[in-house]
């Protein structure tokens, strides 16, 4: 009966046959299995150490006995992490087997091979369960069944199954009957209006498992996200067994309180966030929050994976012909390759007492006003950071390598859905309550903020901060991570009482030193930027002002300029003081030192001038600079010969070509006769002037070439390093 109504919900139309001659697989009986498969429930959660890259290290210990099976549920999504992760100890000398998972194949892999398949729903005008079951039964032919009516059971062998068509009234559709023909063993025939079938018993073993295969496989499509380890171990007497594994987990979360009393001085709270969304709770773990970030990642682990092979047809001719292979020399080539990789880790914390942390609050329901509590109020800001107030430090904290570890002390419970704040600082720290002024961010007016040092031991990850001062809430603020001696400023407010305004002056400073290198004078020297800040205290108490200055790129704080009380890789902060009241001007110069430069040989009279003017030069160097004009004057004049001599060789060239054009021109009569000799002679008198102006060019090429050694000479001899 339990079979038929399992089949009978399962409405198919798909072709099929059951082969009587399939091999009947060996399969364990219902009772079979329930006696042998005694399932250990799954070990208690014992440790859980959170990352703040959104990984969770689990650990779970208890005992087992004799051969123990653990069963060990996870989401579809957290089974890759567990698959790379998992470490299983028996710690009672028991050996661990197998651990085994249902297979993540895609159910049309897993459909695919089974000999039937069944649809989700039928056509069928009729009732749904002759429609479905007559589906069910095409595609068992074969099967030896036992089928039971009101009035008969039958045993035999699964023939067909017949529909016939009946038409009542013509005005409506005809009647659709599914008839079951079985064989007995006798060899009668029978045959089975499905309507009136109360039972069909399956008494082949294969047949019954590929059915339940089927209702297995079609059920893990509606739970894709349900994945089971089930972890074996064999060994004698009771014994603890551990497990551990990562998963992916919520980051945990920072959030931090501030309280501030009348000298400005910071009482700190520190709060952790944890979030328990998995299906388990946390009863009695020890917990820890780990701040850094180990490299993790996702493999795809329990998919299992397939290779496209080629189908080849079968060739429709096997008649082949013998074939004869010449004899030769024969080599075989094969190669192979094989890599691996493998890694493990392990941690054991021994067993321990553990208490739920979590606390009942009566609940608060309404009525009349309640009474005021008699005796001196204390404030707020004095409870929160009094011994007294409630809240202890839960968390004790420990670096190891890049890491750093909040340990809760005592054993955590939180129920699964459910998250948890979970105290792990409360210590005064070392600071002051300051103004923040940064142009950039606001012109007008700074920051309140404070001055915070992390004198803890502790390192606190960056979170939310709330500012609690002059018993009420006075703002809220960012802080990144913050090491042990570390200092941090925290704005959290606008600072209205303060009033800050900002001008800038850019001017160049005198030479401060002059060199000559290289027949290159240089004259070095700062231009200069002056920005006032001018502080304003609109309050009747003091303010203690941080001004945040840009550092710029080859720009210098000058001497005259305040120390600053930090410098950053981007700013300098200086401490400004003003009294209540008052109004405070603060200078910051910034100087970036330029060159300018003079090449000697093109030096004039004007830059000599210039470099006395602004005392670059002391007389010494100004008598060999002027050395330098001296020699310089030779060389130009001897230019200006030179340029004299190759105007006169250009000018008696033209000339004798313009003779030479005239000879040719004239005929040659007693006439012409004596004005060529003419023209002749004033050539030769002009060859005479050529060889003249030849030798004076070589005269004056030679002088000039004397005269500029020389000046070469007294510019690299030229030696010049002053301090002015």
């Amino acid at each position: 009966m339990k079979v038929i109504t399992i089949v009978a919900l399962l409405v198919v139309s798909l072709p099929g046959a059951y082969a009587q001659s399939r091999p009947v697989r060996r399969a364990a009986s219902v009772k079979e299995i329930s006696t042998t498969q005694r399932l250990t429930p799954a070990l208690p959660i014992r440790r859980v150490v959170l990352y703040s890259n959104g990984v969770a290290y689990f650990e779970r210990r208890g005992m087992v006995s004799g051969q123990a099976e653990i069963n060990l549920p996870f989401k579809q999504s957290q089974v890759d992490d567990v698959l790379k992760s998992l470490v299983v100890l028996d710690l009672g000398r028991g050996r661990i087997g197998a651990v085994s998972y249902n297979s993540s194949a895609p159910p049309s892999a897993r459909l695919n091979e089974i000999p039937f398949s069944i649809d989700a729903g039928t056509e069928q005008e009729t009732s749904p369960l002759a429609g479905g079951l007559a589906a069910v039964l095409t595609q068992l032919q074969g099967a030896h069944v036992i089928v039971t009516t009101q009035t008969r059971t039958v045993r035999g062998a699964i023939l067909t199954v017949e529909e016939r068509k009946s038409q009542i009234d013509a005005n409506k559709p005809p009647l659709i009957t599914n008839l079951l023909v079985i064989a007995s063993d006798n060899g009668e025939f029978s045959s089975f209006d499905l309507s009136e079938v109360r039972s069909v018993r399956l008494l082949d073993e294969g047949a019954w498992q590929d059915v339940s295969e089927f209702a297995r496989a079609t059920a893990s499509t509606r739970r894709r996200d349900a994945k089971t380890i089930v972890v074996t171990s064999t060994g004698e007497g009771p014994r603890e067994l551990a497990v551990s594994y990562t998963v992916a987990a919520p980051i945990w979360k920072t959030t931090y309180r501030v309280v501030l009393d009348d000298t400005g001085k910071p009482f700190f709270q520190g709060w952790a966030i944890v979030d328990n969304v998995g299906d388990e709770d946390w009863t009695g773990v020890e917990l820890s929050l780990v701040s850094g970030t180990p490299v993790s990642f996702i493999q795809p682990l329990q998919q299992p994976l397939y290779r496209h092979r080629p189908i080849i047809p079968i060739p429709e001719d096997l008649a082949l012909e013998p074939q004869v292979h010449d004899t030769g020399v024969g080599h075989a080539v094969g190669s192979g390759h094989g890599g691996g990789m493998g890694s493990g880790d392990g941690a054991g914390v021994g067993p321990g007492r553990g208490f739920n942390m979590g606390g009942g609050n009566p609940a608060l329901g309404g009525g009349d006003a309640p009474a005021p509590i008699a005796g001196p109020r204390t404030s707020f800001s004095d409870a929160i950071t009094s011994e007294e107030s409630g809240v202890k430090t839960a968390a004790t904290g420990k670096k190891f390598g890049d890491f750093f570890e909040y340990r809760i002390d005592q054993p955590v419970t939180l129920r699964r859905d459910r998250s948890a704040l979970i105290p792990i600082l409360q210590t005064r720290m070392e600071g002051e309550r300051v103004s923040i002024y940064n142009e950039a961010a606001r012109k007008d007016r700074p920051m309140s903020g404070i001055r915070l040092k992390n004198s803890s031991p502790l390192t606190l990850e960056d979170g939310s901060l709330t500012v609690i001062e002059g018993e009420a809430y006075a703002g809220e603020a960012l802080i990144e991570r913050l090491k042990p001696d570390e200092e941090r400023f925290i704005s959290f407010a606008l600072d209205l009482g303060t009033l800050v305004t900002a001008r800038s002056k850019m001017d160049r400073e005198p030479a401060v030193l002059v060199r000559a290198v290289n027949g290159v004078l240089q004259a070095h020297y700062y231009q200069t930027e002056k920005k006032v800040y001018t502080i304003t205290n609109q309050t009747d108490s003091p303010r203690v002002v941080y001004v945040e200055h840009p550092v710029r790129d080859k720009w210098i704080l000058s001497d005259k300029t305040q120390k600053p009380a930090e410098t950053t890789a981007t700013l300098y902060r200086f401490r400004v003081e003003v009294a209540p009241q008052q109004t405070v001007e603060f200078p910051v110069t910034e100087r970036l030192a330029l060159m300018d430069s003079y090449a000697l040989s093109n030096l004039t009279t004007d830059d000599i001038k210039v470099f006395v003017t602004r005392r670059y030069i002391d007389e010494e160097t100004r008598a060999a600079l002027e050395n330098i004009m001296v020699i310089k004057g030779k060389i130009a004049a001897l230019d200006r010969g030179l340029a004299s001599i190759e105007r006169e060789a250009a000018e008696i060239a033209a000339d004798q070509a313009r003779l030479r054009e005239n000879i040719k021109a004239l005929k040659d009569t007693s006439e012409t006769r004596q004005l060529i000799a003419r023209y002749v002679a004033k050539a030769g008198e002009q060859e005479t002037r050529m060889e003249q102006i030849a030798t004076e060019r070589r005269a004056i090429a030679a002088d000039r070439a004397k005269v500029q050694l020389e000046l070469d000479e007294t510019i690299r001899s030229l030696a010049l390093d002053r301090k002015l």
